[in-house]
């Protein structure tokens, strides 16, 4: 594309959320540019679990996260490993997270997360629909396991949580699990089975085929880094490597990059990138095949199915630099994890991978025009629900852009509510 293209909106960022933004902008008829590095597997909706549950209402930041916090701080808990040369750029983000660690916060959270996950899978089966790609949609819930009475005890409020919204699951005890995932060797005292939860194999290529969809639309893509977004005497003017695109609108969907984009227009979000790491394996070819994802709480990771007797093993977070250097600690003590847990074969990646989600710290994403900029757009900081919540995120964004009055309550999300918080990161 040559420098200078115009258009009447543009999108920044290629993952979930950017490419349903650009397709629903497509389908309300506006031209429309989606500017992105280009990189595939470097994009979190690459390399997550897939999960796609009406049940993600309760954000990380969750009260039990006080009784975890000299192990969190000690980096002797899987689920969450620390960087401490990272430590004094995250220190006003953690103070709000810890601030967001109340049960009546957690509860305002669900209530507010719920239209948006309750919409999720319907839109993925509309867009997946369209993308020619419904086989790699699976609705068999996802499992919480337990590997002692305790853990499962301690869990008690999110259950509490998730009966009041009229969330189905199904408490299993080690025999009934046994018979419903027989892939699971490791004898887990108890888990919930989040009945009303979807499942993607090999998001990646969702996500691949969402971009086909976009094309044949007549969307039209600019690879490169924003290096400049600013106002123009006609709307915008985005400045990437390879061009620059002017329009009347912006939509920032950038995900772990949007809050560095943001800064340039003045905006200081309380943002943070929570790194996470994945690594594939075969199955034995005598294990049966593991039908569900399955977060093992024990273990602080996730065990997902990606088709042809292959799994995918996840870390837990790692708060560290977006761009500092691969710590596979954690995803190491997962992978040992996991060869307890299934009967693995050998691996099928020369390396982990890595990637960044978007984190906020009351764990709700930022949704809604920017309050100092006429026609920007913001859509980020979907944390671990981005993949799932994209395609209806995507269809909010169109609607705002248009001025319809979305089908899903976004006030809880307005960008507004992080900008009240000192500079972070």
């Amino acid at each position: 594309m040559a420098t200078d293209e115009t258009a009447d909106i543009v999108v920044i960022g290629g993952g979930m959320v950017g490419l349903a933004s650009a397709i629903a902008l497509r389908d309300r008829g506006l031209d429309v540019v989606l500017c992105d590095p280009g990189e595939a597997r470097a994009r979190t909706s690459y390399g997550n679990a897939g999960v796609i549950s009406r049940g993600s209402i309760l954000p990380m930041s969750s009260p039990a996260l006080w009784g975890k916090l000299p192990a969190y701080l000690r980096n002797a808990d899987r689920g969450l490993r620390l960087n401490y040369k990272h430590l004094p750029r995250i220190l006003p983000y953690a103070a709000h997270f810890l601030a967001s660690a109340r049960t009546a916060r957690w509860r305002r959270a669900a209530e507010a997360l719920l239209p948006l996950t309750s919409a999720a899978y319907p839109a993925h089966e509309r867009l997946a629909a369209r993308a020619g790609t419904t086989e790699r949609l699976q609705r068999t819930g996802w499992l919480k396991a337990y590997r002692t009475e305790a853990a499962f005890a301690a869990a008690a409020l999110e259950r509490e949580i998730l009966a009041g919204h009229g969330l189905a699951f199904d408490i299993l005890d080690t025999a009934a699990l046994r018979d419903l995932e027989p892939a699971l060797v490791r004898p887990y005292a108890k888990a919930m089975l989040l009945t009303e939860t979807g499942s993607v194999r090999e998001p990646g290529r969702l996500v691949e085929a969402c971009e086909t969809l976009f094309s044949g639309l007549g969307g039209r893509r600019l690879r490169g880094s924003v290096a400049r977004l600013a106002p123009d005497s006609d709307g915008w003017r985005v400045d990437l490597d390879a061009g620059a695109v002017r329009a009347r609108q912006v939509v920032l969907a950038a995900g772990a990059a949007s809050g560095a984009i943001a800064r340039m227009l003045g905006y200081r979000f309380a943002v943070a990138a929570e790194r996470g790491y994945h690594r594939h394996y075969a199955l034995h070819p005598e294990s049966p095949p593991l039908t569900r994802p399955v977060l093992d709480t024990g273990a602080g990771s996730i065990l997902s199915p990606m088709g042809d007797h292959r799994v995918r093993v996840l870390s837990g977070v790692e708060l560290n630099a977006r761009h500092a250097a691969p710590d596979h600690t954690q995803i190491e003590a997962a992978c040992q994890e996991a060869a307890g847990t299934l009967r693995l074969g050998g691996t099928l990646d020369n390396e982990p991978w890595l990637g960044s989600r978007p984190s906020t710290p009351d764990g709700m994403p930022v949704i809604g025009p920017a309050p100092r900029h006429e026609g920007l757009f913001f859509a980020f900081g979907h944390g671990h629900i981005g993949l799932s919540t994209g395609p209806i995120t995507g269809e909010i964004v169109a609607d705002l852009a248009t001025g319809r009055n979305p089908t899903v309550p976004v006030a809880a999300f307005a960008p507004e509510r992080l900008l009240r918080w000192p500079r972070l990161l």
